[in-house]
């Protein structure tokens, strides 16, 4: 991974500019010889329209697979960022990275960032050779969205499908449509005018809850998944043959049938987590749902609530996992947590 303090000649062109981080993704990516080669600096930059390329710095971080990223190298990245901002004067930052992970990176940092200058994240399913290509469009949006102003203060944001979304709001359901990611249920924060390309906001994000984080993010959060006729396999194994197996898990997050109800077998080992101070928060496996309290029975979010887990009310399961382990790393305990937890 490139030091920034290795780098300090170019960090000096950084004043300024808006700074395109590059964090993998095929976006910034061709095909050469069966292999996918980074484009260069000059290649990116010759993407963007003449009269934003002198608005614009390209600086390489690490380029590789999202799949390979946890959640201390996305704060590594929120770190960087912050540096281009207060050290070196940066106007704006753009992070691409891999578009199967990019709404839970944009999700991380927007919980995170406390910054004014705009944070965009963007990415393609395309190589930036390919037919179809969206290299140029995208970066040149996000160049242009944050250069405009009407981002400043909105948090992490992504630009996408020629519009700028919070990041809450982004639902990814197709890994091969270029419609793949779905702003559900709300609409846009922004779009592009054509055939300018100039950013026009439309209405604000809501209110955001923005938390410093005092101490290393969780690595072990897993999700546990709930389908019908499920089996306790997974969570026993979790639990382990003595108590001294939960100092490795860190939390856990309960992926629930509809209002958030598990199979009943379930119930004994939660029990267990909860009474050793586990937290564990429930959420609904529905992309639209949300954890319902409605009938009392053994395995139900009614039960599950009364026994100690955390509501997650709306939060899908992964960004409720990325909101746990930021709210423990932010120092959050109890009801302060819960709350924080329960709020999108």
């Amino acid at each position: 991974m490139e030091n920034l303090e290795n780098n300090e000649s170019r960090n000096a062109n950084f004043k300024d500019k808006v700074v395109i981080l590059l964090a993998g993704g095929r976006i910034v990516q061709r095909h050469e010889n069966a292999e996918e080669i980074d484009l260069t600096d000059e290649e990116i930059l010759s993407t963007l329209p003449e009269e934003l390329q002198s608005h614009a710095v390209v600086h390489k971080w690490s380029l590789q697979p999202t799949s390979n990223y946890t959640l201390r190298m996305c704060g590594e990245i929120m770190s960087m960022v912050s540096s281009f901002i207060h050290d070196y004067g940066a106007r704006g930052v753009v992070v691409t990275c891999g578009i199967q992970a990019l709404a839970e990176l944009a999700y991380f940092a927007d919980l995170v960032w406390e910054l004014n200058p705009p944070l965009i994240f963007t990415g393609s399913i395309f190589n930036a050779d390919s037919t179809n290509s969206e290299t140029s469009l995208r970066l040149s949006q996000s160049v242009r969205a944050a250069l405009s102003g009407a981002c400043q203060g909105k948090g992490a944001l992504i630009c996408i499908q020629d519009g700028i979304y919070a990041p809450a709001d982004v639902l990814r359901i197709s890994n091969f449509n270029r419609a793949g990611l779905l702003a559900f249920p709300e609409s846009p924060l922004g779009v592009f005018s054509q055939p300018s390309g100039d950013y026009i906001a439309l209405r604000l994000p809501r209110h955001r809850n923005v938390r410093k984080i005092v101490s290393p993010l969780a690595r072990n959060i897993p999700i546990l998944s709930a389908s019908l006729g499920d089996g306790d396999l997974i969570l026993r194994a979790l639990l382990g043959k003595s108590e001294q197996k939960f100092e490795e898990l860190d939390g856990l997050v309960v992926s629930g049938l509809g209002d958030g109800d598990v199979p009943s077998v379930w119930v004994p080992s939660l029990r267990k987590l909860v009474r050793a101070e586990i937290p564990i928060v429930l959420t609904s496996r529905y992309p639209d749902g949300f954890v319902q309290a409605m009938e009392d029975f053994e395995g139900s979010a009614s039960q599950l609530l009364e026994m100690g887990l955390i509501n997650a009310g709306m939060l899908s399961p992964y960004q409720a996992r990325i909101r746990l382990a930021v709210g423990l790393a932010s120092g959050l305990q109890g009801d302060e947590l819960a709350d924080y937890m329960h709020r999108k």
